[in-house]
């Protein structure tokens, strides 16, 4: 009997020991998506085309995109827009070393390792994508017009600012007023509220979708899916007259196969391989 009894209480002492062992050693797990999206890391490094800067999302409308007051038809009427998810874009333009050294050749117009990939067609930019994300096992893409703006603005930080990171353009933009008639390379201007650099100026950027029609109507992740392939951001040869593309809010549509030397590319991250 007595041995019985031992033979329990070892048993029982035993549980509760291993019990208490799994129970300590298993980390934390974040429940929320904004659990989640918050111990995402603030910059992310990739190798093959540097550093990116998380954006996190807005819920509660606090993003309006598009302006009521532009003398542009195309910017109204303004709306709310929120997003399902945060997202991570570049830093910086992407450059024609980065380019080069995924696609094998450089096609450029105004040529310079540490200069902005230029002169590149929409589907130019989507193959190096595919490219990309088959050698990194990440997904990149192009962001759409929403994303972009929202990341130009300074995301949940914006100050509201004309241009992105300030109302004083020659702080943030390479433009026809300071860039000599030339491409610079990246992240020589102040960066806006999130730290991302050049979304003013120096080459106009191609985002994934269409720059269709304003709705006044509150959308979560919009996708343009009518009209021209929406390009923003103006470049190194755009006046502050004008239309003045090189307002956050400023739109233009193009057709996919045009290229030009002031036009190219910058990345939208989905997310970091940590998250995965």
């Amino acid at each position: 009997m007595k041995r019985h009894l031992l033979y329990a209480s070892i048993v029982a002492f035993a549980t509760l020991l291993c019990s208490c062992s799994t129970t300590g050693d298993q980390p934390s797990t974040p429940q929320t998506q904004d659990e989640i999206e918050a111990a995402w890391p603030n910059l992310y490094d990739v190798a093959e085309v540097g550093t990116f800067v998380k954006v996190m999302r807005d819920t509660t409308g606090m993003f309006i995109m598009g302006d009521d007051n532009s003398t542009e038809a195309n910017e109204a009427p303004a709306h709310v827009v929120k997003f399902s998810k945060s997202y991570y874009i570049g830093m910086l333009e992407v450059t024609q070393a980065q380019w080069t050294a995924i696609m094998g050749s450089n096609p450029s117009d105004i040529k310079g390792d540490n200069l902005p990939v230029n002169n590149i067609k929409y589907s130019d930019a989507t193959k190096f994508i595919e490219k990309l994300n088959e050698k990194t096992g990440l997904v990149f893409r192009l962001p759409t017009e929403a994303e972009w703006e929202y990341a130009a603005m300074g995301g949940k930080l914006s100050q509201g600012y004309t241009y992105s990171g300030s109302n004083n353009v020659d702080e943030v933009a390479w433009y026809a007023g300071n860039s000599n008639d030339n491409l610079q390379p990246g992240g020589l201007k102040k960066a806006n509220e999130l730290g991302i650099y050049d979304m003013t100026g120096n080459v106009a950027e191609w985002c994934q979708d269409r720059c269709t029609a304003y709705k006044a109507t509150e959308q979560t992740d919009p996708v343009g899916k009518t009209g021209g392939y929406a390009v923003r951001g103006g470049r190194f040869d755009d006046t502050t007259n004008g239309t003045n593309y090189l307002r956050c809010k400023a739109r233009l549509g193009m057709e996919k196969n045009s290229k030009f030397y002031n036009l190219g590319l910058r990345l939208l991250l989905e997310e970091p391989k940590t998250a995965q």
